[in-house]
């Protein structure tokens, strides 16, 4: 059994993942609500410097965003068919468990 010292880092990393995690996905929603009202108002050509000096525009971080959406979604799919082969063959063979 680890020793509570060892739990109480766990529990302050897990906290410390999730508050990343939901502060990311807030500065995420805020750039792309932002970058939606410059389109909407006709500003969406304009470019713009990034951090790293890179030339950029809000049309093109909506394509960037859109892009990574439909590879998360076409990875879970290939996730999930892959999954049920395996499902398929371990109902046709049997489980993974070996008998030596």
């Amino acid at each position: 059994m680890p020793a509570p010292t060892d739990r109480r880092r766990f529990t302050w990393a897990i906290a410390a993942v999730i508050a990343f995690g939901i502060a990311g996905i807030i500065g995420m929603a805020h750039m792309i609500w932002v970058a939606l009202e410059k389109v909407a108002s006709g500003q969406g050509l304009e470019t713009y410097r990034t951090f790293w000096l890179v030339e950029f525009n809000y049309v093109g971080f909506l394509v960037m965003v859109g892009a990574v959406v439909v590879a998360l979604l076409l990875g879970g799919a290939h996730w999930l068919h892959e999954w049920w082969q395996v499902k398929s063959l371990e109902k046709k063979y049997g489980s993974r468990e070996s008998n030596t």
